[in-house]
């Protein structure tokens, strides 16, 4: 299951699946065998799944564009594997990425090592393409200032409505700034397509202190910080401004 694998078809990746079941009798029928372990997604599997999702695309059609049976990339998807090279360029290939980053190489460094070949094009976002980037939450950062000077830190965010949450401990350098006038920005980058984008807001922040609001943010903000722990200050940020840019290679 996890050696070198070169040419991969229907057969083949039937054999890798972990509890496989052949068909019986002479003729296979059009079902396909059930897996009969529950999905264990190793790096690169949970890397291929990720950027498909982000890509849009389906089992089906990154299969068709990378030439491989769908029954394999299903597998890919689910369980640990090791792909050879030349199934690995293809899939690349079909994902709009790089071999190293499937592989999760770079990680270490920072995004946009990579020059584009062709001119890139810079482009202005409306607020309401801004809002519709930011909607899903994620990862953005705060930037503020202390007596020590500026300050900007990785925070997990959600948004309800047109509001920014963010989710902290009590006492924290956050928190302590929370009735501040604060910067949040939230970027994208690709750098297998040397594309990305970025978003930029401005506006006042406040601590959510009330029990209605408390209720509201716990029930519809979704924030769940990385780094766990004990994290039940609700910061809340209301945007005054938000501007943005998209970069792309044409």
């Amino acid at each position: 299951m996890s050696g070198p694998v070169t040419r991969p078809g229907p057969d083949i990746a039937d054999r890798m699946t972990v509890g496989y079941v052949p068909r019986q009798g002479p003729e296979r029928s059009g079902a396909e065998p059930r897996w009969q372990s529950p999905p264990d997604p190793g790096d690169l599997s949970r890397r291929v799944a990720w950027r498909r999702a982000e890509l849009r695309l389906s089992q089906a059609q990154v299969a068709a564009r990378a030439k491989l049976s769908p029954r394999y990339l299903e597998y890919l998807e689910r369980y640990p594997a090791n792909p050879g090279p030349a199934v690995l360029r293809q899939l690349a290939a079909a994902l709009r990425t790089t071999p190293a980053a499937l592989l999760g190489a770079g990680a270490e460094k920072p995004p946009g090592q990579l020059h584009p070949e062709s001119r890139p094009v810079t482009e202005k976002l409306l607020p309401e393409q801004c809002r519709r980037l930011i909607a899903p939450g994620g990862v953005g950062r705060i930037g503020f200032n202390t007596v020590s000077g500026p300050v900007v830190l990785p925070v997990n965010f959600a948004v309800a409505g047109e509001t920014i949450v963010v989710r902290t401990g009590e006492g924290t350098l956050i928190s302590g700034h929370a009735s501040d006038l604060v910067a949040f920005e939230v970027d994208h980058i690709d750098d297998a397509l040397c594309q990305g984008w970025s978003v930029l807001v401005r506006g006042h922040a406040h601590l959510a202190e009330q029990p209605d609001e408390l209720r509201h943010l716990r029930a519809k903000a979704g924030v769940w910080p990385w780094t766990g722990g004990d994290r039940e200050a609700y910061v809340c940020i209301v945007p005054s401004r938000i501007s943005g840019r998209r970069i792309d290679v044409r």
